[in-house]
């Protein structure tokens, strides 16, 4: 879906998001406004997931056509999700409730605050504010106290909406968002009115399972994660990558520093998701974006491996660096050098079994890149390697400056698309 136009739509009355006045606001509910607030300025990323006081704002989210809503498994894989939305162009936003907040400390903290070392990526969240005076759910409370201090702690802007009259200081809120910020809405619930569970409409939809057949692997690897890098680069041409943190990117770097190489140096697990937001957010480019992700951090993240396979991507090529330990932190052995197969855990996360390929060695890892950046994907190149890192250095650029140089490449390569 292309949606780099969203702002034409709304001019043409594809979106009519005519603003309410106050008088008008009385059959309207806060969600209905901050959605049609969001349209006016342009959000056109959302990704979600629904609390018991927020799930009509994603009804309407998840049938709006002009722009992108992706549904989480995760609350910090939202975070990186749309900071690779926000790379390829996207105005960014979160919708979820506040118990998902703990999940997310460490990556607001790396990716959207204004802290040393930061990415500084801004995004929009959506906050269905549970806890607050009213509240029934006992365990609702100690998160609802702590919201705001969580939300602190990487400086981002806030405002609680507590009625209608509160939405013209929250819209004023977005002027911090252009201006780099990472801005929160609060809301507290109306306890007196509870979102409909509406789910009849799948009562009586058959559920089709997947069965799960991957034949087992048996392999001697005949290189390291530095060979792998020096091979998958030869064969790079305009593709966009993104690599994982530690002695993966400095290799990467090392190897060949490129406008195009996006240096993840932190969020452990969150690299394949940063770079499907990537994917989903530049398809009118028709450029490939190449995710290099590690053995543990699929692991640590597992579960957001079937939005992947759920939004299927063309442009999206995964290459699983499985070299079995963790290899920026000691090299102490993951679950795959006790015999998981990663293969096989795509497959059943949702990725076709002709998309996932299996590298070896270094000539079927040369196959699988000749196949896999070609054709339409998105695929699962399971590259198994053996463990050790090459002597690098630490990569001598600021993360801000790894996203500036990356996004003008993107830029570039849009407008040579157009």
């Amino acid at each position: 879906m292309s949606f780099q136009n969203l702002k034409k739509a709304l001019l043409k009355g594809t979106i009519k998001v005519n603003r309410m006045k106050n008088s008008e606001k009385s059959g309207s509910s806060i969600n209905e406004e901050i959605f049609r607030m969001c349209l006016e300025h342009g959000f056109n990323f959302f990704s979600t997931l629904p609390g018991s006081y927020n799930v009509d704002l994603i009804r309407k989210i998840q049938t709006c056509k002009e722009i992108t809503s992706v549904p989480l498994v995760r609350e910090e894989s939202g975070v990186a999700l749309n900071a690779g939305a926000y790379l390829g162009g996207r105005k960014t936003a979160m919708v979820i409730q506040n118990q998902g907040l703990g999940n997310m400390e460490g990556q607001l903290l790396v990716l959207n605050s204004h802290l040393e070392g930061s990415y500084k990526f801004p995004n929009l969240y959506i906050i269905s504010h549970r806890g607050l005076e009213g509240e029934k759910i006992k365990a609702q409370k100690p998160m609802g106290k702590e919201t705001t201090k969580i939300l602190d702690k990487p400086g981002i802007k806030q405002f609680l909406i507590k009625d209608l009259d509160d939405l013209e200081k929250a819209e004023r809120m977005l002027e911090e968002y252009e201006k780099g910020y990472t801005v929160a809405l609060t809301i507290k619930p109306d306890y007196s009115k509870k979102s409909s569970p509406n789910g009849n409409e799948w009562e009586k939809v058959a559920r089709k399972l997947s069965g799960l057949s991957f034949s087992q692997i048996e392999v001697q690897p005949d290189m390291r994660r530095y060979d792998a890098l020096s091979i998958i680069m030869k064969k790079i041409k305009d593709e966009f990558v993104i690599s994982n943190m530690g002695f993966s990117s400095r290799e990467l770097y090392y190897l060949k520093d490129r406008d195009r190489n996006f240096y993840l140096t932190s969020s452990l697990g969150q690299t394949y998701m940063l770079a499907l937001g990537l994917a989903l957010a530049i398809e009118d480019i028709e450029e490939k974006v190449v995710c290099l992700e590690g053995d543990g951090g699929l692991l640590m993240n597992l579960g957001s491996l079937t939005i992947v396979a759920d939004q299927k991507p063309k442009n999206y090529v995964l290459i699983a660096l499985d070299n079995s330990v963790y290899g920026s932190t000691g090299n102490i052995p993951t679950y795959t050098f006790k015999g998981v197969n990663l293969s096989a855990l795509a497959l059943a996360c949702g990725f076709p079994k002709s998309k996932i390929l299996v590298a070896g060695n270094k000539n079927s890892l040369y196959e699988a890149l000749d196949y896999c950046l070609s054709e339409e994907g998105p695929f699962f190149v399971h590259t198994i390697l053996k463990p050790g890192n090459e002597n690098v250095p630490v990569i001598p650029l600021e993360n801000s400056e790894i996203k500036e140089r990356f996004m003008k490449a993107v830029q570039a390569a849009r407008g040579n698309a157009v």
